[in-house]
Order: structure tokens, then C-alpha cells, then sequence
């Protein structure tokens, strides 16, 4: 990514608006989040990109995710607008590619066709994962809600998963990921040997000026994903961070 430095981040010279940093969170408290995040294993795995909780932006966190968001929302600063975070986990297998899509109210999409979209999208990569990186590019909603302007991307952006490396970008931008064309051979087992058994995990981070309609974006109650949730240690530890 060709960048230049502001405050911290580096900031895209190509699209308006995207910025990276790295060691975005604690040290401790970023090896406590890998661990939980480890320890869903395969829960809800085929849904996990459509499994998405709501973080109200005073609440007191109730999870290592939102325990971790309020640390982001410190380098952020997503403004006045912002009124709560939708946040979900991504695991991704080897090889595999998440189409390009728009963050999106997928219940207003699916019954309108339109488009209501975040303030900011964005996501902390949890490992180390070069072979699919992140894609995003210069390409917004058009107003009718099914083109795309410009018609043919004219800049992109490559962002490579490292671990605690975070990346911040307006929420109307288009985006997926994309593995390498050896990494999709290797999963395709187009090209022999066995694809590697770690998935490709971040926690994606949603900073919105209203909430999402229902059925997504439930509240955190522990049921999904247990091992995500603070124990008193981990209330503890963080204080000390």
C-alpha cells in the first residue's frame, strides 16, 4: 500500500480514506482475544460472516471482541455520529475467497434493494495470513442501488492479514478477499499436497450511525461463541493494560 504518515496510521495515497495501523491493541490483551477467538473451533463456521452482534457505543463490554473495540474506538474516533458497533468474526479457510461485496443493512437490502451502509468498516487481522489478502476498491453504491461508480474499479488496495495489523476504511467502499492464485490451487488440491488446516481469522468491526435491522445483529448474551465472553481475570488484566 502506497501510504504516508498521520498520527499513528498510514493513510492510502490511491483511495481516499484507508488507514492501517500496527499493534493496534495491547499486547495482552490482543493474545487473550486470539485465544477465544481459537476456542469457537468451528461454531457456526459456515455463518460466521453473517453472525453479527451490536455493541452499543457506551455500553460496559461483556466480551474479549467488545473489550478489544473499545480500544479501537480510541484510534478511530469515528465522530459524533457513531452511535454503536456491529462486530462479527471472520475465519476464513485456505484458499477460500470472500466474493466483493458492500457492508450493508442486509435486512433493508433485501426487502428495498437499497443501500444504507456504516460510517466505517473495518478489520483486525488476528493472524498471519498473506496468501489471502484483503482487496478494496474505489467503487461506491450507484444511486439506484445495483451499479457501481465508477462501472470498473480504477485503484484497489492490498491489504495482507498480520497479526494485531488493522485496517480502518470508509463503509461504502467495495471489498473481499482474494487468495492467491497458488493458494487457491492448493485448496482446489489442483496442485497436490494438502492445504494448510488454519483458517484465516480477524474480527471485523463495524462502526455505524444507526443500528441494523433485525434478524442480524443480535446482543451478546454468551450463548454463541461462550468462550469469547470476560471473565473476572480478564476484567482485571485489562485495567492493568
Amino acid at each position: 500500500m502506497q501510504t504516508r504518515h498521520t498520527g499513528g496510521w498510514l493513510e492510502s495515497n490511491r483511495i481516499r480514506g484507508i488507514r492501517l495501523r500496527e499493534d493496534a491493541l495491547p499486547g495482552p490483551l490482543f493474545e487473550r482475544l486470539v485465544r477465544a477467538v481459537r476456542s469457537t473451533g468451528s461454531e457456526r463456521l459456515k455463518g460466521t460472516y453473517t453472525t453479527t452482534f451490536w455493541f452499543p457505543r457506551e455500553a460496559k463490554p461483556t466480551n474479549l471482541a467488545e473489550e478489544s473495540i473499545v480500544r479501537l474506538l480510541q484510534l478511530v474516533e469515528p465522530g459524533s455520529e457513531c452511535i454503536g458497533i456491529e462486530w462479527w468474526l471472520g475465519r476464513l479457510r485456505y484458499g477460500k475467497k470472500l466474493g466483493f461485496h458492500f457492508d450493508k443493512d442486509l435486512t433493508v437490502r433485501k426487502e428495498t434493494r437499497q443501500y444504507i451502509h456504516p460510517l466505517l468498516s473495518s478489520a483486525l487481522y488476528l493472524n498471519a495470513f498473506p496468501s489471502s489478502p484483503m482487496i478494496i476498491l474505489d467503487q461506491v453504491p450507484g444511486p439506484d442501488g445495483e451499479s457501481r461508480v465508477p462501472e470498473e474499479p480504477q485503484h484497489s488496495e492490498a491489504i495482507e492479514p498480520f497479526p494485531n495489523r488493522y485496517v480502518v476504511f470508509p463503509g461504502n467502499l467495495r471489498h473481499g478477499v482474494v487468495p492467491t492464485a497458488d493458494a487457491a490451487a492448493r485448496a482446489g488440491n489442483d496442485a497436490g499436497g494438502e492445504a494448510p488446516a488454519e483458517l484465516r481469522l480477524s474480527l471485523l468491526v463495524n462502526f455505524w450511525q444507526r443500528r441494523p435491522s433485525p434478524p442480524v445483529c443480535l446482543d451478546y448474551d454468551g450463548t454463541i461463541y461462550p468462550s469469547l465472553r470476560l471473565q473476572t481475570n480478564d476484567a482485571v488484566s485489562t485495567a492493568r493494560e
